[in-house]
């Protein structure tokens, strides 16, 4: 079975007391073994990790290359994590990036984040249901690839990481397109 990292930065091991007006009531194991089932589906399974140091996060990503994705909150880290988000450019497979709570609703020093326009998805506000919303569109997006690389498109230049596969990227994701935009 192909195995997905799901990664949480710091404070999320303390989900379910930790603001719980904030970030709900939902425990991390309790996540954990909900993707865990959503992805099993599939014929996945999961590998978790969470950790309050970055240094552990980004050993993590680069022990998870054999992983064919992730599903990765990095909390406050998204802000400066610069060495995950270094770790997390060099990951090879399609990753979908999560926030309980919508970042873009929260202090302004929150709406800019140094990891999202490398994410292949970016989920926020949906609270833990957002963490199994992710591992269906991480499920998706590699079936998409699988059918792509078995297919012709994938001998003329099939899009690779990151593109081309119907879900919101980078900066812009989840904005209403500008003018002229289909």
């Amino acid at each position: 079975m192909a195995e997905i990292l799901l990664l949480n930065g710091p404070n999320l091991g303390q989900l379910g007391t930790r603001r719980p007006e904030m970030y709900g009531t939902t425990t991390l194991a309790e996540i954990e073994r909900d993707v865990r089932k959503t992805v099993a589906e599939s014929g996945h399974t999961v590998r978790c990790l969470q950790d309050e140091s970055e240094a552990t996060l980004v050993r993590a990503v680069h022990a998870a290359a054999d992983c064919v994705g992730a599903i990765v909150n990095p909390g406050a880290l998204m802000i400066a994590g610069w060495s995950l988000r270094d770790a997390l450019e060099s990951f090879p497979g399609p990753w979908m990036e999560v926030h309980l709570s919508n970042v873009f609703a929260r202090e302004p020093f929150r709406h800019n984040s140094v990891i999202s326009p490398l994410a292949s998805g970016v989920l926020c506000g949906l609270g833990a249901y957002g963490y199994q919303l992710a591992a269906l569109g991480l499920v998706h997006r590699l079936a998409q690839d699988a059918a792509r690389s078995d297919g012709p498109a994938a001998a003329v230049g099939a899009p690779g990481p990151g593109h081309g596969h119907g879900l919101g990227t980078g900066s812009g994701a989840g904005r209403a397109p500008g003018p002229g935009a289909t």
